[in-house]
Formats: structure tokens, C-alpha cells, sequence
């Protein structure tokens, strides 16, 4: 995490990215490779609140509690995908 960016750290394929906005996340999906039990971080340092990482049928999310509304921009890299948060 640096300031307004979060990285990714992932090998698997991003299936789709969307906004939910209540409360106020950015969801990304990844092609599942093996199952992941629910897991959640938090990071109480604006503006990510927590990551929660779950298992559903064919793909795995990652879901960014943010604390407030915001545009984002998702870049990937050889290694993973950066979240920059505007």
C-alpha cells in the first residue's frame, strides 16, 4: 500500500473489476485455481479500510473496503495488478 495504490501480488487472470457503492468497494475477480477459505485484512489507513479475499464457483475475489468515493484505475504488471484509487 502507498498512499491512494494497493498492489496485487497474483499470477492468476483478472475475469472483471466493478464498484459496489454501499459500502463503497472495489470487487476484482481472478481466474480460480484452488480454493481459498474467506480471508479479511484489515488496514485502517485511508483510504483502504480492509481487503477481503473469497472463493466462489470458478473464480476468487478480492474485495477493497474503501472509506469514501472514489474513481480507480486498475494497472497490471508482471507480478500482480495495481489498484490507484483517484
Amino acid at each position: 500500500m502507498n498512499q491512494n495504490e494497493i498492489t496485487i501480488f497474483t499470477k492468476e487472470s483478472k475475469i472483471r473489476d466493478f464498484l459496489i457503492a454501499d459500502p463503497y468497494k472495489v470487487v476484482i475477480d481472478f481466474k480460480k485455481v484452488n480454493a481459498y477459505g474467506t480471508k479479511s485484512l484489515e488496514f485502517n489507513k485511508a483510504p483502504f479500510v480492509s481487503a477481503t479475499l473469497g472463493s466462489h464457483d470458478g473464480f476468487y475475489r478480492i474485495a477493497l473496503l474503501l472509506d469514501g468515493h472514489y474513481r480507480y484505475d486498475l494497472q497490471a504488471f508482471n507480478g500482480g495488478y495495481i489498484v490507484k484509487l483517484k
